[in-house]
C-alpha cells in the first residue's frame, strides 16, 4: 500500500480532513485522539525534526471516534508505510487493548502515549510522558536559563486529575519525593484513589482526596499539577457525542459548564451562546481557585500540563498571586524527543549513526524553535 492509498484508507476512519496533506512518504506517523488537528503541537515538532534530519517521513494528527480507534490501529499496522504514532486524549488507556505488547514501563503505568510498528508489523506500546515531565521539570531548557525546580525532594505534590497523563506523571513524580507525599484529588474520587493505589502498590507515597479536600492539602503543598483539561482551549467532545467547552475553567475549583448538541456547534452564534451560558459557573469557579491559591505557600509552583492556551485561567491566577508557573510546552516537547529518539525513529537513528546526545539536543532545540 502505497503512501497515498494509506492516507485514503486513514481518510475513511477520521473526522477531520486530510485533502490538503502532500505525502511526501514513504514514512507517516501520526497523533491520536479524539480531535488533535484542533490543538496539537505535535505534528510541526516532528515534521520540523524530520526536514531537519533530511528523513522522507510526515506526521499527521488523526481525529478518531472511540467506535473506530481498533480499526484504525489496525489499519496502520497493517502499512509497512507507517512508523508509529503517539496517543494522546482521550485514548491513553483504550489504546492498551489494540497493541501487540506493552513495554514494562508502560505496563507499570498503566497508560501508553507512544506506539511502534516493528518490521514485522507488531504493536508496541510505550510511555514517555512521564520522563519527559520530569526532564521538563529538574533539566534545563532551550527557552529558559535554569530548571523550573532543582529537585522534588521532600515536596508535598498536589496532582490534579487521574486519566492518562496523570498516571505518568504520579508514578515518575512518586519515584523521586523522598519524604514528600503525593496527593491526588479527582472530580471522581474513586479514580483518584484507584491511581493512589496503584502508586502504593508500586512503592510511593500516595494518598487519594475529593475535591473539597483540596483547601486542606493547597496550603501544605510545594507544587501544584493541573493534568485535567479543565482549561484546555476548544471543543471538548464526550463520550455521548455532546460537546463542551473548559478553557473559562481552573484545574483548582469544581466545575458544571454547559453541555451542548454537537449540532449546536455547528451555529453560527454559538460561541456567543456558550460563553453566556458558561459565565455564571466559571466565574463561581474562578473564586473558589483565586481562593485557594491565595493559601498556597509562596514558595509553591504550579504546573499545568494544558498548553494551549499558552496561559490557562489555573497559571493565569498562580502568576497573579506572585507563584512561579509553567504550562505543558516543555512537557510536551520532551515527550516527543523521547518518542523520536527512543522509540518511533529509533532504528533510522541507528541506521544513519545519529544515535547520539547530540543528535537528541539538536532535535530538542529544533522542536522548541518549532512550536
Amino acid at each position: 500500500m502505497a503512501s497515498s492509498e494509506l492516507i485514503a484508507a486513514v481518510q475513511k476512519l477520521i473526522t477531520n480532513s486530510l485533502a490538503r496533506v502532500a505525502v511526501g512518504g514513504p514514512a507517516i506517523c501520526a497523533i491520536i485522539g479524539d480531535a488533535p488537528s484542533h490543538y496539537s503541537k505535535s505534528p510541526q515538532l516532528w515534521n520540523a525534526a524530520f526536514e531537519q534530519l533530511g528523513m522522507n517521513a510526515v506526521y499527521l494528527p488523526f481525529d478518531v471516534d472511540d467506535s473506530l480507534l481498533q480499526e484504525l490501529l489496525a489499519l496502520l499496522k497493517s502499512s509497512k508505510q507507517f512508523l508509529g504514532t503517539n496517543v494522546t486524549v482521550p485514548y491513553k488507556l483504550r489504546a492498551l487493548d489494540f497493541v501487540d505488547e506493552i513495554d514494562p514501563a508502560a505496563r507499570r503505568i498503566g497508560a501508553i502515549n507512544t506506539i511502534v510498528r516493528s518490521g514485522d508489523g507488531r504493536l508496541t506500546g510505550h510511555n514517555t510522558d512521564g520522563t519527559g515531565f520530569i526532564e521538563s521539570l529538574v533539566q534545563p531548557q532551550p527557552d529558559r536559563s535554569g530548571s523550573f525546580l532543582d529537585s522534588l525532594n521532600d515536596l508535598n505534590v498536589l496532582l490534579l486529575g487521574a486519566g492518562g497523563s496523570a498516571r505518568a506523571v504520579a508514578f515518575h513524580v512518586a519515584d523521586r519525593l523522598e519524604h514528600g507525599e503525593l496527593i491526588i484529588c479527582n472530580r471522581t474520587i474513586e479514580a483518584a484513589r484507584s491511581l493512589a493505589g496503584d502508586v502504593a502498590n508500586a512503592g510511593g507515597r500516595a494518598a487519594a482526596i475529593s475535591e473539597a479536600e483540596i483547601k486542606d492539602w493547597v496550603p501544605r503543598a510545594g507544587l501544584i499539577i493541573n493534568s485535567t483539561t479543565k482549561g484546555q482551549g476548544g471543543l471538548r467532545k464526550l463520550s455521548d457525542g455532546r460537546v463542551t467547552f473548559l478553557e473559562a475553567y481552573s484545574a483548582l475549583a469544581p466545575a458544571n459548564p454547559p453541555i451542548f448538541a454537537e449540532a449546536d456547534a455547528e451555529t453560527t452564534d454559538f460561541a456567543e451562546r456558550s460563553v453566556k451560558a458558561a459565565r455564571a459557573d466559571a466565574e463561581a469557579n474562578l473564586k473558589v481557585s483565586a481562593e485557594l491559591i491565595a493559601r498556597a505557600p509562596r514558595e509553591a509552583r504550579f504546573y499545568d500540563l494544558v498548553y494551549h492556551p499558552a496561559e490557562t485561567v489555573f497559571l493565569h491566577q498562580a502568576r497573579a498571586a506572585g507563584h512561579a508557573a509553567m504550562n505543558g510546552q516543555a512537557m510536551i516537547v520532551n515527550q516527543a524527543v523521547l518518542a523520536f529518539c527512543d522509540h518511533i525513529c529509533a532504528a533510522e537513528l541507528r541506521r544513519r549513526g545519529l544515535d547520539t546526545p547530540e543528535t537528541r539536543r539538536q532535535i530538542l532545540e529544533t522542536m522548541y524553535q518549532a512550536w
